[in-house]
């Protein structure tokens, strides 16, 4: 399960951040997670406490926010893309190469824990 290395990743990121900010601790993390990423929010959000254990995240609560799939049809512009058809317009089904999110993996917000 790739979603525990990610888990690890955003702790690292976080902790680096409270580091910057001089805190001791964070209640919650909100991460931004594309449809077209090829991460399973709840495997993450399962995968996220065991990881935290130790950590200034321990205890901290995981929130996910799905960003959906925008590609760029060459004859309707940005369209939200359905993934189960592919990277094709829901209007007209060409092809939208370009993707212009939905790939996300990002640490949006951090809260940090009272003292």
């Amino acid at each position: 399960m790739h979603e525990a290395s990610i888990a690890l990743s955003l702790i690292d990121v976080a902790s680096e951040v409270l580091a910057e900010h001089g805190a001791a601790r964070a209640s919650a993390l909100t991460v931004r997670i594309g449809q077209w990423s090829s991460v399973v929010p709840g495997a993450l959000q399962a995968a996220f406490p065991a990881c935290a254990q130790g950590t200034p995240l321990e205890g901290a609560r995981l929130e996910v926010v799905t960003v959906p799939g925008v590609g760029e049809c060459p004859q309707h512009g940005p369209v939200t893309l359905d993934v189960t058809r592919g990277l094709r317009c829901p209007v007209c089904d060409t092809p939208t190469p370009t993707l212009l999110q939905g790939d996300e993996l990002e640490l949006d917000a951090l809260e940090l824990a009272e003292s």
